[in-house]
């Protein structure tokens, strides 16, 4: 959840921006600035739907799909404060990584279902893009 803050931040950076990009008559860079700006509106105007996931001993079951675990390549979880992400690799299709929000789910309970069924990643961290997106909070 973007705070106040946020906003404010963005926009004096957004504002800055795009009075170097008139002052220096780089319009190209202007182009650029306005239609990031308007994809960001368009992608976040509306609140990423729920899903319901849980894990069966058939597979991982999301939104009424079941995904079984001999199509799982393997898991790991990222752990940060306030935060706990499941990340689950696929062998095969589209998507080949699924990042899942644990919420209030206890990560033992869910290291243990999983560790069931297919194998722990313990050498896997964040990727560094995925790390840019969530501190800037995009």
């Amino acid at each position: 959840m973007r705070s106040k803050r946020w906003y404010v931040v963005a926009g004096v950076i957004f504002l800055g921006l795009l009075a170097y990009t008139i002052v220096t008559q780089a319009w190209t860079f202007t182009a650029v600035l306005i239609l990031s700006v308007g994809a960001y509106v368009f992608t976040h105007r509306k609140a990423h739907p729920l899903r319901r996931i849980s894990a069966t001993e058939r597979g991982i079951v999301w939104d009424n799909t079941v995904i079984p675990w001999a199509k799982c390549e393997g898991f790991w979880l990222l752990q940060g404060p306030g935060y706990v992400e499941l990340h689950v690799e696929l062998k095969e299709g589209r998507p080949r990584h699924l990042v899942i929000q644990t919420g209030t789910e206890d990560p033992l309970k869910i290291y243990a279902t999983f560790s069931h069924h297919i194998p722990l990643f313990p050498d896997r961290r964040e990727k560094l893009l995925d790390a840019f997106i969530r501190i800037c909070k995009i």
